[in-house]
């Protein structure tokens, strides 16, 4: 296992019309993490919008505002809002950076400090998923996790292609192309990994890994190096 994990929590899981469902999910989430932790990696945790962004979105559409820009800055305000929820599940960490990082430079001046930092988006036109990846980068982390509400990377979308087939494997580039990398993306969109973040990834030669979040125990198995069900983002040898 590596010295460094970093994982791109999906707002996603932070969700659901039942209640019972998620505080589960939190009380494994948070188990998972301190074992983790009691191993002696550090862990960085970068929190989406989801739900929350969405919300806070169209609210400000609705009220009038169309620059992407101010869009983009309420979707980032709704990941560390998210981000200070989920600091309040690990109050019990004897090593946790209870402030929320504002920017990857502040990650970088507590790094040698924390044993876990969980923050939300850095700046507009970047999601979480790239925050993440850049994070990773800069930290030297060879493993990133993008636990999100899909099980794999599809050949397709999914919702839109009925015959669309989850992938096990695939490298970097080729989930560029079906990330479309190089395209512009909307505040409040939704991709399987963001194609600014795979771009990123790419540049850097960083190897992802991506799964559902839902299913703490086989993102235990991805964090061990276990066989897990979700996809393997190779870079280059």
């Amino acid at each position: 296992m590596q010295d460094t994990i970093v994982i791109a929590l999906g707002g996603s899981l932070l969700s659901s019309d039942e209640s019972d469902k998620i505080n589960l999910w939190k009380i494994d989430f948070v188990n998972l993490i301190n074992s983790v932790l009691d191993s002696g990696v550090k862990i960085f945790i970068v929190v989406g919008g989801g739900k929350l962004a969405r919300k806070n979105i169209a609210k400000a559409k609705n009220d009038g505002i169309v620059d992407e820009f101010q869009l983009d800055l309420i979707g980032i305000n709704a990941t560390r809002e998210n981000a200070r929820d989920v600091i309040k599940s690990f109050e019990n960490v004897q090593n946790l950076n209870k402030n929320v990082p504002k920017s990857i430079d502040d990650v970088l001046i507590s790094f040698g400090n924390y044993d876990l930092t969980i923050m939300g988006g850095t700046v507009p036109g970047h999601t979480t998923d790239t925050v993440a990846i850049k994070l990773a980068k800069e930290i030297n982390s060879k493993l990133v996790v993008i636990a999100t509400n899909v099980s794999h990377v599809y050949t397709g979308d999914p919702r839109e292609d009925r015959n669309a087939t989850p992938i096990e494997k695939l490298s970097l580039k080729e989930l560029g192309e079906l990330s479309g990398v190089g395209k512009p993306i909307q505040p409040g969109s939704s991709f399987a990994v963001d194609p600014v973040g795979v771009s990123l990834a790419i540049d850097h030669n960083l190897p992802l890994v991506i799964l559902n979040g839902h299913d703490v125990e086989n993102l235990r198995k991805a964090i061990y190096g276990e066989p897990f069900n979700g996809t393997i983002v190779y870079g280059d040898d």
